[in-house]
């Protein structure tokens, strides 16, 4: 499970855009980027593509298919009125295109694996995941980013090199300024540009040109891992022209998605009766066999497990979880029959029961596919 850290990040970021941008960055972007920004790349360990989809090449195409479900949330509102009266209200239009969604999905994405590179594992950033057409997994580190263009390449006048470094520095901020006035397309390729060559003298040079500080480096890490996801941002809130919209503001609906609201409902039934039975397999298998599993992991791993744990408290953990699980599968059968048989307690009980669990974007999924008005009209 992502830790709370990401909840923070995603959080501070998606508020300060919120407040910062007068409502243009809506409460819409701000949950999403929120949402994805916790969840986003570990998505891939639910299907077994964990590495794949941490790695810097691979995340933007996984973010292609994560964006089409966080666009399919847009079409909804959570309207509360006190603790007892929460409804996912179905708009029948989408709030956000689906291009402005995967700008902010992979923007969010990004930043998760820039937290994960530095903190989990101590500045090692995944570029390219191992596959079979590769040996090994390419990372780069914080450490070669500082080591980045150290020596130099070229040997220049040490004089040389610092004064061209200082004008390039006093330039830059003239360029900004320039930018500020102007702010067109133009101007900003200009600064990309400007950067680009400063990075390259660095390298030229190396790092005299700054006094000694690994701006080169710094400027390839802050540009992949700051300066993308915040301009991807950014353009999460700019209008397309391509882009047309109701008089409510709303993006319109294919009318064939509303056309099938029963095989949606048939999916979610599906869905609760068959992790609910698995589930319960699963539960009464572990209650039956855990001392025949748990001697055999500690046979194999218990050097790694017995500094965390000891066999008699792993055992209770264990027990504990299976109780979870058991008490998931039941519910998820009560609220799969409660479906079938079109009970409208249920219903609600089903919306809310998942909602606790939108945090894993199935249960958002699930919460939001039994408010869709079509579906929500055969109760």
């Amino acid at each position: 499970m992502p830790s709370i850290a990401h909840l923070v990040l995603g959080g501070v970021i998606a508020l300060c855009f919120y407040y910062i941008s007068d409502g243009k960055f809506t409460k819409t972007h701000a949950f999403i980027f929120f949402l994805c920004n916790y969840l986003g790349p570990d998505v891939g360990w639910v299907f077994g593509i964990g590495r794949i989809t941490h790695s810097l090449l691979f995340w933007p195409l996984f973010a292609l298919i994560l964006a089409y479900f966080y666009h399919y949330f847009t079409r909804f509102t959570i309207k509360i009125d006190g603790i007892k009266n929460i409804e996912l209200t179905d708009l029948e239009g989408y709030k956000l295109h689906y291009l402005n969604t995967y700008l902010l999905v992979l923007g969010a994405g990004i930043l998760h694996l820039n937290l994960d590179g530095l903190m989990n594992r101590w500045g090692s950033f995944r570029i390219i995941p191992q596959l079979p057409f590769n040996d090994e997994e390419v990372f780069f580190t914080l450490r070669q980013l500082i080591a980045f263009g150290e020596e130099g390449v070229l040997q220049i006048n040490i004089l040389i090199a610092i004064c061209i470094g200082i004008t390039l520095i006093f330039g830059f901020i003239f360029i900004f300024i320039w930018f500020l006035k102007k702010n067109t397309k133009t101007n900003a390729i200009i600064i990309c540009i400007y950067i680009l060559a400063f990075v390259i003298f660095f390298y030229l040079a190396g790092s005299i040109i700054t006094m000694f500080h690994p701006d080169g480096g710094a400027i390839i890490y802050i540009s992949i891992y700051w300066a993308i996801p915040l301009i991807l941002c950014v353009l999460s809130i700019r209008e397309f022209k391509f882009i047309k919209r109701n008089e409510n503001g709303l993006i319109n609906l294919k009318r064939k998605n509303i056309d099938k609201s029963l095989r949606k409902l048939f999916f979610v039934i599906s869905w609760l009766f068959i992790t609910g039975i698995s589930f319960m397999i699963a539960s009464i298998y572990g209650f039956i066999f855990n001392d025949v599993i748990l001697k055999r992991i500690f046979s194999n791993y218990g050097d790694e497990i017995s500094p965390y744990f000891s066999y008699n408290e792993l055992y209770t953990l264990v027990i504990v979880i299976e109780v979870i699980v058991l008490v998931i599968a039941l519910l998820n059968l009560l609220c799969g029959i409660g479906l079938l048989f079109k009970n409208k307690n249920i219903w609600n009980f089903t919306v809310y029961y998942h909602l606790v669990f939108s945090w894993t974007l199935i249960g958002l999924i699930i919460a939001c596919v039994l408010n869709e008005k079509s579906v929500k009209n055969k109760f």
